[in-house]
């Protein structure tokens, strides 16, 4: 039997998830390294996951912003 995933591991994942639809032509490594990121620099401030989520939203979502209008722009269309 599997070990459960605690609540912040979860809540992370699941956000991972959406984003990754939402920003669906961001590869998903980069989408994965965005929310780890933004986790990493919530943890840094002090602030548990669960407490944090919304601030590790809010920076990994500009951030995968960034890198899909990066795209849009190195792309010739």
């Amino acid at each position: 039997m599997l070990p459960a995933r605690s609540n912040s591991v979860a809540a992370v994942l699941e956000l991972a998830s959406r984003l990754a639809e939402e920003f669906d032509t961001v590869p998903l490594p980069m989408v994965s390294r965005a929310v780890k990121a933004a986790a990493e620099a919530a943890h840094l401030f002090g602030e548990t996951v669960a407490d944090a989520l919304p601030t590790i939203e809010r920076i990994a979502r500009e951030d995968l912003q960034a890198l899909r209008e990066r795209a849009d722009v190195d792309v010739p269309a």
